[in-house]
């Protein structure tokens, strides 16, 4: 019995933490001697005592590794390990029950060595390989830490201790990215790049990417964070490659400086939030200015194949001071339909966004007009045409910033057949018509048998369209203006186009 120890230890600054331990209330000789060497050989206890010698050799197997019934594969009975054979990192084997998890570091002179371990977990054979890659010469400290994973408590706990002298390191020391317990639980596994926790950029290049595989049933997400802990806006695009059936991730900082590039993940099975997995530094020197930032995105827009034409490279939609309106192209398969709105603190802008397709440059135009100055955000969805839902899911989402804003307008009231048959309104964009102008009309109606208007809920006179061209004058009336077409499949006129009149 070692009531002492049972009651509590001393920590790394000397004093003492009470802490009931129950293990050394009956301890195991032949266990208690890989940590605890009595100056009188009587009380170890053991048939054949040992020396200092052999106890200095021995690796320091604390209580809790016995207590969760680890077993230390390699190295074998001995405190040092050693780099591997033309390798510039050394590999510890254990062997755990498969409800033990655990967690490592490599100190040197009392710091922790950033990047410098690594664990894989092999499921079927419960071995856990503990890398260790030291950065330079000098005599290192491997300490594994271990707890339950059925247990409620969270805290890791020192399980045994190594040294790892090195004396001579090879050409190319190598470095790890940190990992968490979801990482191998989930079976990720990390393309590019490789060897290495810190990326660097510099002279000018704007982006790194990290390759990541995983599951089928497995879902990422990224962050990036400046040295302040602060996110970077439009920081990260993190997506699956369907082609080449792998996660990118890719991450762009805003400045010069160490930031922090983590991917979370979750399956996506899981209602619960995602929870970080691997995280690399990004060391970044001589960002280009203005710097590649990314608009947020849904997995549903590289489901559909869509690509952002303008704004390139950048998370804020254009603005310039003389404008209206704000534009986003995008390019889309001819089975998708996209629709967009904008809003200003959470509150739709009624009338405010119009998305409409460009025939000629087969990409989908998307308009944004505020009615204030201030940070907007703009909201693109997009479905299938072929879809039995009628809803549309967001895909893809931009800022707007706008400074100053000359002429506020509105645009036309849209029907749904405007989008589903691809239309495209050249002239006028504004929604509200002057009482009593003369007005140019100029869209493309692509399809249609027929396209008329009503001014005031009177039909015009059919003229001016040739397929897929509407190019003609009205005059103004007092209420509204409609557009209609009429196709082969339907005996009636749609709606496509409304106008108010002030």
């Amino acid at each position: 019995m070692e009531s002492t120890w049972g009651t509590g230890h001393l920590d790394s600054a000397g004093q003492f933490r009470r802490k009931l331990s129950s293990y050394y209330f009956l301890p195991r000789p032949n266990e208690m001697i890989y940590h605890h060497l009595p100056e009188n050989e009587k009380w170890q206890l053991l048939r054949t005592p040992i020396k200092m010698a052999q106890y200095l050799q021995m690796p320091k197997l604390r209580p809790l590794y016995f207590d969760l019934q680890m077993e230390l594969i390699s190295p074998r009975n001995q405190a040092h390990v050693d780099l591997l054979p033309g390798k510039s990192y050394a590999l510890v084997l254990l062997q755990t029950p498969s409800d033990v998890d655990l967690i490592a570091n490599l100190r040197l002179k009392g710091h922790e060595i950033e990047g410098g371990h690594r664990i894989v977990f092999d499921n079927q054979k419960h071995l856990y390989s503990c890398y260790f890659a030291p950065p330079r010469t000098g005599n290192y400290k491997l300490t594994i830490y271990a707890k339950k994973v059925t247990t409620n408590d969270t805290t890791y706990h020192d399980a045994l201790d190594l040294t790892l002298d090195v004396k001579q390191m090879p050409l190319s020391p190598i470095s790890f990215p940190r990992t968490w317990k979801n990482f191998r639980d989930l079976g990720l596994e990390v393309i590019f790049p490789q060897n290495t926790h810190l990326i660097k950029l510099s002279d000018g290049v704007s982006h790194t990417k990290i390759l990541i595989k995983a599951p089928e049933d497995v879902e990422l997400l990224g962050s990036l964070k400046n040295e302040q802990k602060q996110e970077v806006n439009g920081g990260n695009q993190v997506y699956y490659d369907r082609q080449k059936s792998i996660w990118r991730c890719n991450f762009a900082p805003d400045r010069d400086g160490l930031f922090e590039a983590l991917v979370m993940a979750k399956k996506k099975s899981d209602p619960e939030s995602y929870t970080s997995a691997v995280v690399f530094k990004i060391e970044a020197r001589q960002i280009p200015s203005p710097p590649l930032s990314y608009p947020h995105t849904w997995p549903l827009f590289y489901e559909l194949g869509l690509k952002i034409e303008a704004p390139r490279h950048r998370s804020n939609a254009v603005w310039t001071d003389n404008a209206s309106y704000a534009e986003v192209l995008i390019q889309a398969p001819d089975d998708v339909q996209l629709s967009c709105n904008i809003t200003y603190n959470n509150v739709k802008i009624e009338n405010g966004s119009l998305a409409q397709y460009n025939n000629d440059k087969k990409l989908w135009q998307l308009l944004f007009a505020p009615e204030r100055i201030g940070l907007h955000e703009l909201t693109v969805y997009a479905g299938r045409n072929n879809d039995n839902e009628s809803s549309s899911t967001s895909v893809v989402q931009f800022n707007l910033d706008v400074n100053k804003l000359q002429r506020p307008m509105k645009f036309p009231l849209i029907y749904t057949q405007f989008q589903t048959k691809k239309c495209q309104i050249y002239t006028p964009l504004d929604g509200i018509l002057k009482k009593g102008s003369v007005v140019p009309i100029h869209c493309v109606i692509p399809g249609a048998t027929d396209v008329n208007l009503t001014v005031d809920s009177q039909w015009l006179e059919s003229e001016g369209y040739r397929d897929p061209i509407l190019q003609r004058e009205i005059t103004v009336g007092s209420k509204e203006v409609l557009i209609y077409a009429k196709y082969k499949q339907k005996s009636s006129y749609d709606g496509l186009v409304k106008y108010t009149v002030q």
